[in-house]
């Protein structure tokens, strides 16, 4: 198999090269600046709100020691017919509270 011109097919290749060097360090330059995020304020607002929610308990124990000592007592009587209605609701993906 006979190339020929195989020395400008090089230089072709060369030149490539050296051009797609330059204009990737142009592009690398100090002219760039760096990327910045500007958030709304709405976006602040919402940030915040989650802050405080993650900072909330997972258990409110004011609640757990209520229902305990209405357990404990006797007080707490759970309501079937709302119970039945709330399992329904939910599991239709309705919301009755």
């Amino acid at each position: 198999m006979n190339i020929k011109n195989i020395q400008n097919i090089a230089k072709v290749y060369g030149e490539q090269t050296k051009t797609a060097k330059i204009s990737k360090n142009q592009g690398a330059g100090s002219s760039q600046r760096p990327d910045e995020v500007i958030l709304s304020s709405q976006a602040q607002e919402l940030s915040q709100i989650v802050r405080t929610i993650k900072g909330l308990p997972d258990v409110r124990d004011d609640k757990v020691q209520d229902l305990s000592e209405r357990i404990a007592s006797g007080e707490y009587k759970v309501n079937a017919k709302e119970l039945a209605e709330r399992i329904i609701a939910y599991s239709k993906n309705e919301r009755l509270y």
